[in-house]
C-alpha cells in the first residue's frame, strides 16, 4: 500500500468512523476521495440498519467478500474482526476466549472465523487461502495455497461433502452459527490442512492441530467430552514438531508447551514430562551460550518452559483446565 492509499484510508477512518465501511468503500470505489460516494455509504448503512440488526453498530466484526480458489464459486462471505472491538484470553491450550471491547457486543468469533464455500465445501480461517480483491490494484490475489495443493483439494470434494449433513450448505454455514456448525468448519479446514500434509505444505501438521484444538474448545463449551479432539490435536502437533514445522524459535518453545500441557490434560505423564525435558535442555542450551555471547537471549524459552511447570505444579487441582 502506497503513502496516497493510507492516507486515502485515514482520511475514510475519520469521515466513516466505521472500519467495515471503510473496507466497503475501498472495494468499490477504490483509493479516491469523493464526498458523493462517502455520503451515498453512509445512507445505504443507515437503511440497512434500519430493516435488522445486519450492521448493528455493537457488531464487532465486517464482512469481505473472497472467491473460492477450487470451483471459482463468488461472493462467499468472510468475517474479519474490527480493529479494538474484541479482547482476547488463551486458555490453558492458546485458543482464544473473546470478550466485547465498549461498545461492541461479546461474540465467539472462533463459531465462524473459519470462512466455507457453500458449493464445494472449500474451508479456511485465513482468507489468504481464497481468491480476494485487491483495492489498490484494482485485481484478483490468487490464493496462497499451491496449484499442487489445489489441484488435489478439487479431487476431494465428495470427502468434504461427507464430512457435512445439511441439505442447503449456504444455510448451515450462515452466521450465526450453533456450536455444532462451528465444529463443522474446523473439520472441513481440518480436512484441506491434512490434505496440504500430504504434500508437505509447510505449517500444515501445525494448523491441523490449531484447529482441532478450536473444536475442543466449541465442544467443551457445549458441555461435551472434548477428549478424542484433545487427541487429535497432540497427534497433529507432535508430527508438526517431528517435521520441524516452525522455523521461528518461540514458536517452537510455545509448541513445546502445548504438547507438555495436552499430555498432562489427557494424564500421560511420561510423555509429558519428556516434553517438559526438553524444554528444560534447550534453555540449559541458551544460557550456556549467552555467557559467550550477550546477544543470546534464554527469556522465551524460560517463559515458555515456567508455564508448562505451573501446569505441572497445578496437576491436581479440580479446576485446571476450565479455564
Amino acid at each position: 500500500m502506497g503513502l496516497d492509499d493510507k492516507l486515502v484510508r485515514k482520511k475514510l477512518e475519520v469521515l466513516l468512523k466505521d472500519e467495515a465501511l471503510v473496507e466497503k468503500y475501498l472495494r468499490v470505489f477504490g483509493p479516491r476521495l469523493d464526498m458523493n460516494n462517502i455520503t451515498k455509504l453512509k445512507q445505504d448503512q443507515l437503511k440497512s440498519g434500519q430493516g435488522g440488526s445486519t450492521g448493528e453498530k455493537d457488531d464487532p466484526t465486517y464482512q469481505i467478500k473472497v472467491k473460492c480458489p477450487i470451483c471459482s464459486q463468488a461472493d462467499i462471505i468472510c468475517y474479519e474482526i474490527k480493529a479494538k472491538s474484541l479482547a482476547s484470553a488463551p486458555d490453558r491450550f492458546l485458543v482464544p476466549r473473546y470478550s466485547g471491547v465498549k461498545p461492541f457486543r461479546t461474540i465467539n468469533y472462533s463459531l465462524f472465523s473459519v470462512t466455507v464455500c457453500p458449493s464445494c465445501l472449500f474451508a479456511s480461517p485465513d482468507k489468504k487461502d481464497f481468491i480476494t480483491f485487491s483495492v489498490q490494484v484494482r485485481a484478483e490475489n490468487k490464493s496462497q495455497l499451491s496449484p499442487f495443493v489445489l489441484e488435489e483439494l478439487r479431487k476431494r470434494v465428495d470427502e468434504r461433502k461427507k464430512l457435512v449433513t445439511a441439505a442447503d450448505f449456504t444455510q448451515y454455514f450462515a452466521h450465526p452459527r450453533s456450536a455444532d456448525v462451528g465444529i463443522s468448519s474446523y473439520r472441513l479446514a481440518i480436512h484441506r490442512a491434512l490434505v496440504e500434509a500430504t504434500l508437505e505444505t509447510p505449517l500444515a501438521w501445525y494448523k491441523a492441530g490449531m484447529y482441532s484444538l478450536k473444536i475442543a474448545l466449541l465442544t467443551r463449551d457445549a458441555g461435551r467430552d472434548d477428549t478424542p479432539f484433545l487427541k487429535d490435536a497432540v497427534n497433529y502437533l507432535a508430527k508438526s514438531f517431528r517435521n520441524s514445522e516452525l522455523k521461528n524459535p518461540e514458536l517452537e518453545y510455545q509448541l513445546l508447551y502445548l504438547l507438555a500441557a495436552l499430555f498432562l490434560r489427557l494424564e500421560d505423564q511420561t510423555q509429558c514430562q519428556n516434553y517438559l525435558g526438553v524444554l528444560e535442555k534447550w534453555r540449559s542450551e541458551q544460557e550456556k551460550a549467552a555467557k559467550d555471547n550477550p546477544a543470546v537471549n534464554s527469556a522465551h524459552v524460560t517463559r515458555w518452559l515456567d508455564k508448562a511447570k505451573e501446569l505441572w505444579t497445578d496437576r491436581e487441582l479440580p479446576d485446571l483446565w476450565k479455564h
